[in-house]
């Protein structure tokens, strides 16, 4: 049986795909959920009205993302940390401290997942470490990681 699909289904189609599922599948399962519906002209119009206005929003983020990924494209990050004489950190700078940093400058949204760090740092100098916004925009910033300066008493 032919269905129209309302709504993005994992392994089956996304919104406005018109899709061959068995007959119970649909009666008991896609129609009584509003997961789909039946093809016939008029929800076919409404499904491309509601996938032309999905693409919208889509393309507008894309673009919010791009300008916010442009900005951030070599903006220079700058953490400190306790070390030792050597340069080796009492502990190590994370994911989540970088993204703290970037929305404490104005890079609202920044989430320690977006941060793409193989591993934790834990030497003080300089690293280039790149930033998923979206999974088709990514932008590389510079994280420098300094020693804290002790206060004498």
């Amino acid at each position: 049986m032919e269905v129209l699909l309302l709504q993005d289904v994992e392994k089956l189609g996304r919104l406005g795909d018109v899709v061959e599922v068995a007959d119970g599948y649909a009666r008991n399962y896609l129609l009584p959920k509003k997961i789909a519906s039946w093809v016939t002209p008029e929800n076919l119009q409404r499904i491309d009205l509601a996938r032309q206005a999905r693409q919208r929003r889509e393309q507008e983020e894309l673009d919010r993302v791009g300008r916010q990924a442009e900005m951030l494209e070599g903006f220079l990050c700058y953490i400190t940390a306790r070390a030792t004489e050597t340069g080796h950190l009492f502990g190590s700078v994370s994911s989540q401290q970088i993204a703290d940093q970037l929305v404490e400058n104005g890079f609202e949204g920044t989430r320690a997942s977006n941060i793409d760090l193989d591993r934790p740092i834990e030497e003080v100098g300089d690293y280039e470490v790149e930033v998923m916004l979206h999974p088709q925009v990514r932008a590389k910033i510079l994280v420098r990681v300094a020693a804290e300066q002790e206060e004498e008493e």
